[in-house]
This record gives C-alpha cells, sequence and structure tokens, in this order.
C-alpha cells in the first residue's frame, strides 16, 4: 500500500502518492469490475465472500449476470450508458442481490471496466432527496450577508448528516484553507477561522474533490478488502478515482487520527469547475450514513455552490459595472488626444478608481508617472526593468512581489503587491497597480511547517501530530488581486492598445500633414523669393541712365523700392483684399520728373511703371 522509499523527502511526498491506484477498498461494500464488451467478470474485492459467498478466484471470467442476476445487470447496463455520457458515477437504490441482501449499488466506467460497487442499504434513508434539499436550499435563501450564508449552510448539513462537526472549507489563492463556517456539537473546541496549509491537501487529492462531489470514510480503523487480482494481463491496478468504496491513503488515516477523528465525509464545493472549498464533516466515533442521504448531502453540495457563486458573480457584476463606467469614461476622453504619455498620465487619478489599489505608475517613452503610494522612481525603473527581463507581456498579478523581486523588500509597507498591465508590444511600456503590506495575524491549527520525520510510514512526511492554536503574523504581502480586477485589467490593457495604436497613428498623420505643409511653404517661399528677386532686378533694369550720377541713380531705386513697399502694404492691411492704385503722371515718355515739389507725385508714378 505504501510508496516506495524516495531519497528526497520534501512536503511534496503526499503530492506524489497514487491515492487512486492503492488497490484496496473500504470494507463497508463490495466491488466487481467486468469487461464493459463481454461483461466477464475480471476483478473482484477479496469481501465479496462476506457478501455473496463466493472468492474472486471462482467468479473472475465468469458472465457477471451468474452473479447478480439477469434482471439486475441489465439495469446496471442502462445506469452505464448514463455514466460514460455524464463522466460520473450512476446510482441504483434498494436492489435485491439475495433473499437477505439489499444493496444501494453505484456504477461507473474506469478505462475498459465497469465498476459495480454494492453497500448494504440501511433503514430509515430519506426517499425524497429533491423535497428534503429544497427545504435546505429555502433557508439558505434567506440569508443575505456571507458569514451567515455560510453559517446556516454549516447548521443544514450537520443537520441532515448527524455529524458531529461540520465546516466550511474555503481554499485561498495559496491552496492553504480557512474553517470560514462551523456547526458543531456542544463542548468540541471551535475550529473557527484556523488556517491549514496546502500541503494539508494533496495536489491529487484536489483534483479527485473535482472529479467527485462526495468522499466518505466511515471508520478510519477499518481493514481496507484488497482488490483481487490486483493486476490483469493487460492493465495495471485498477483506477479507483470514481471510486465510492476507495480507500484511504495511511497518510490521510494517520493525520484523521491525529486529530480524534473517526469518521469523515467531504462534499466538493466547485466554482467553474474548480475546486473551491469543502464541507468538511467530522465524527468523533464511526459512522455511515446510506445512500440516501449522501445523495441529498452531494444535491445540497451542487446547489450551494451553484448559489455561492451566483452571488459572487453578482458582487463581481456590480465591481465591474462601476470600473467599466470609468473606463469608458477614459477610453473615450483619451480617444481624441494626440499625446500617449500626456494622455494617460493627465487621468492617471481616474486610472487608480478603476481597481481597489494603494497607487498606481506608468511607464512609457522611458518616462515615468507615479501617483500615490508606490516605489520612489529608481525603484521603479529598477522593476520595470525587471518585469522586461521576465518579458511580462500579459496580465501579471502578485500579492507577495518580493517572493519573485527580492529588491521589492524594501519598499513593501507601500508596495507588497502588484497588478502589470503591459501597454505595449513587445512589452517595453506598463501601466503598474500597487497594493502596500497587509500585516495579519493567521491563527493555524498547529505548526504549518510539516516536519519531516521517521514514522510508521517510513522515511516521509509524517502529518502533524498536534492541532493546537499556532499564531502566525505574515508580513510582506498585499491583499490578493482577484479574478474579476484581472478580467477589469485585461479590459483596460486592450481599449488601451487601441488608443495607444490610433494615438500613434493620429500622431504619425498629423507628422505627414505637417511634413506636407511644411514642404508647400518652403516651395510657395522659394517662388516668392524668385519672383522679389526678378522684381529688384527689373526696377535697377527699369532705373538705369546713362545721364544719372550714382547719387540720382540710387535716390530713383531706392524710391521704386520704397513704393512698392506701399503698394504692398496697402494691400496687406486689407488681409490681402483689393485695394486702390493712385493714378500716376508721366513726363517725357519713360524718364520721370526729380522736381522737389513733384517728389510724392514721381513716388506715385514710379509705382505705376513697375505694378
Amino acid at each position: 500500500m505504501g510508496e516506495a522509499f524516495s531519497p528526497k523527502v520534501d512536503l511534496t511526498n503526499c503530492d506524489r502518492e497514487p491515492i487512486h491506484l492503492l488497490g484496496y477498498i473500504q470494507p463497508f461494500g463490495f466491488l466487481i469490475a467486468a469487461s464493459k464488451m463481454e461483461w466477464v467478470v475480471e476483478r473482484a474485492s477479496r469481501n465479496i465472500e462476506e457478501w455473496l459467498g463466493v472468492t474472486p478466484q471462482e467468479i473472475v471470467g465468469r458472465p457477471i449476470e451468474s452473479l447478480l442476476g439477469l434482471e439486475v445487470v441489465h439495469a446496471i447496463r442502462g445506469k452505464l450508458q448514463r455514466a460514460i455520457v455524464s463522466d460520473t458515477t450512476e446510482r441504483m437504490f434498494a436492489v435485491d442481490l439475495g433473499e437477505h441482501l439489499r444493496c444501494d449499488i453505484a456504477v461507473h466506467l474506469a478505462g475498459d471496466s465497469a465498476v459495480i460497487e454494492c453497500e448494504r442499504t440501511l433503514d430509515g434513508q430519506p426517499t425524497d432527496t429533491a423535497s428534503i434539499v429544497s427545504s435546505m436550499m429555502g433557508r439558505l435563501r434567506q440569508t443575505e450577508e456571507e458569514r451567515s450564508f455560510f453559517r446556516v449552510a454549516a447548521r443544514e448539513m450537520r443537520s441532515l448528516t448527524g455529524f458531529d462537526r461540520v465546516m466550511i472549507y474555503r481554499f485561498g489563492q495559496d491552496g492553504s484553507g480557512e474553517v470560514v463556517a462551523e456547526s458543531a456539537q456542544s463542548g468540541l473546541e471551535s475550529y473557527l477561522g484556523l488556517h491549514y496549509p496546502a500541503s494539508d491537501i494533496p495536489e491529487q487529492a484536489r483534483r479527485l474533490y473535482e472529479r467527485n462531489w462526495l468522499r466518505i470514510i466511515p471508520d478510519i480503523k477499518a481493514t481496507p478488502s484488497p482488490i483481487e487480482p490486483a493486476v490483469t494481463s493487460h492493465t495495471g491496478p485498477l483506477d479507483l478515482s470514481m471510486s465510492v468504496l476507495r480507500s484511504v491513503s495511511p497518510i490521510h488515516i494517520q493525520y484523521l487520527n491525529n486529530m480524534g477523528v473517526q469518521a469523515s465525509m467531504s462534499v466538493s464545493i466547485l466554482r467553474d469547475g474548480k475546486l473551491w472549498g469543502l464541507f468538511a464533516c467530522h465524527h468523533y466515533e464511526p459512522r455511515r450514513i446510506g445512500f440516501g442521504s449522501r445523495t441529498a448531502a452531494e444535491l445540497f453540495g451542487q446547489m450551494f455552490s451553484l448559489l455561492m457563486e451566483t452571488r459572487e458573480r453578482a458582487a463581481e457584476a456590480l465591481y465591474e459595472s462601476r470600473a467599466q463606467k470609468i473606463h469608458q469614461r477614459l477610453i473615450t476622453a483619451m480617444a481624441g488626444e494626440g499625446q500617449q504619455f500626456e494622455s494617460i498620465a493627465a487621468r492617471l487619478d481616474e486610472v487608480a478608481d478603476l481597481l481597489a489599489c494603494d497607487g498606481v505608475a506608468l511607464w512609457m517613452d522611458e518616462r515615468a508617472m507615479l501617483l500615490d503610494r508606490t516605489p520612489d522612481e529608481t525603484e521603479f525603473r529598477a522593476l520595470v526593468d525587471f518585469l522586461k527581463q521576465r518579458g511580462i507581456a500579459d496580465i501579471w498579478a502578485r500579492q507577495n512581489l518580493s517572493a519573485e523581486y527580492p529588491a521589492a523588500a524594501s519598499f513593501a509597507d507601500r508596495a507588497a503587491g502588484a497588478l502589470v498591465i503591459p501597454l505595449s508590444r513587445p512589452a517595453r511600456d506598463y501601466l503598474v497597480f500597487f497594493r502596500g503590506e497587509f500585516a495579519r495575524q493567521v491563527n493555524w491549527a498547529g505548526n504549518p511547517a510539516k516536519p519531516v520525520t521517521v514514522g510508521p510510514l517510513g522515511e516521509r512526511l509524517t502529518p502533524r501530530q498536534s492541532f493546537a492554536l499556532w499564531k502566525e503574523t505574515v508580513r510582506g504581502q498585499s491583499r490578493p488581486w482577484g479574478q474579476v480586477e484581472c478580467r477589469i485589467a485585461e479590459s483596460l490593457r486592450v481599449s488601451l492598445l487601441e488608443v495607444i495604436l490610433r494615438l500613434t497613428d493620429v500622431t504619425l498623420d498629423e507628422r505627414q500633414r505637417n511634413q506636407s505643409r511644411q514642404e508647400l511653404l518652403i516651395a510657395e517661399l522659394n517662388h516668392r523669393v524668385r519672383n522679389i528677386l526678378n522684381l529688384i532686378r527689373g526696377v535697377i533694369t527699369q532705373s538705369k541712365d546713362a545721364s544719372y550720377t550714382v547719387e540720382q541713380f540710387t535716390s530713383v531705386v531706392g524710391g521704386r523700392i520704397q513704393a512698392l513697399a506701399r503698394a504692398h502694404d496697402q494691400v496687406t492691411a486689407e488681409r490681402w483684399g483689393p485695394a486702390s492704385f493712385p493714378v500716376a503722371h508721366r513726363g517725357g515718355g519713360r524718364r520721370l520728373s526729380h522736381r522737389a515739389g513733384a517728389e510724392g507725385e514721381c513716388r506715385r508714378a514710379r509705382c505705376a511703371d513697375f505694378a
């Protein structure tokens, strides 16, 4: 039954134990495995002799109807088809297998084998499961506050099953668990609020909890019954992942024994098909409840999971709706602007309102903008370098930043946790939300650091001997980032990328338009400069006269250029509108008079000559 010796002894020993291939069942029932095609018995549990008076060796190779009867096998075949379609275990209640044997039967498929598990029907079992669960759910729906919701659910489960203690055990993001509700017999020590390390429930056990809604252990001291033969000519050990009677890991038996528990039952609480938590039921003496009560408990667990998920989604929807309004307002405002960094930085306080955070920082185009409680600029630049080295290209949320980036320990009081949103492809620009340290005291059920010892199971991890209250102050961590916050962040990332790309296109278009206008202006300026130069050359040419002295020639040219300037002033004074042109008097053909008294007329005439 045990695991082979491994030289490496650490907290993953439990995770490596093949609990679905132990090759034993609990003895409160018996098991038969038959080929699904020929319906010939392939294996059986050794204790079948106590139930049907035959040994596994006597029935292996025989048609199963010779053992259970044609009518029962026909019904089992029908149930198996439904089990195959739904990938679950199907049930039959109060089936007569002999003159004095009435059993409840569970049927499922394991590989190519039909696995049939039978246990004696208990008297006094509920017959109207739907009605019982409906009443339980009615009382549950009347609760509004979360703590009351969990407390009522625990009380209802204990009333249904009769266990000494029923707890609701919720898993955290790190895999550890917390008892969030409890209903216990008077006089028992309360476990409410206690935490349990992730290693208390191995990873492979969590996977089985996701496949099987209910797991029962009526008596931890009962001697398990082996399945014979353990292996066949074409298969290894029988896969008992979906088995109702599956035996218990020796490690788990020791764990329960250390707690003083003699019987237990677990009902899974799932969200989106993933393990959210458990109804953990403990009894301090052996206790088996019948298939009918277990079916009701399983149905209640399923209904509780749906209701719990609905409530959580409603709260998340409110959160997301508020964030979406802020989101749309931000994106609409930024979409019409032309500067990427400035556009986001100017609204960083509104961006911070999207998520519950203590501070937010922007890194774009090698520039930083920090708001509220964040690392300083030097620390932030170093963090950005780390993000670039890691190639963070998707939403990256951590509540313990220093676990992966040790330098973050120096600013944990301001930014112990971070949610990173990449803003470019490849990732080089980032928007980072920060949460400060959330120092808290955690009450553990015993020291969570399980010691590695040489125990009754050999040199391997031995379950904790003490579950006495053990307090720990957790530091260096922020409040965790939830899935809803990651969804909001992803939506913001997509929108910001679109805006940034749009702003980039706008910037490029504007740059191209400016460049075109500049080229046109330069061409026009060149054209006008050439015209002015040609005009001046004409003025000089028209002003040449052999009889002029240098002073006279200079005066003529200067006067004519001044006349051109005045004409230009008249045109531009009306913003390049039409202007009246004065009538000039000519004298002596093209030779103009230069009498001092007629200087104004001469200048007007000169203007007319070159207009």
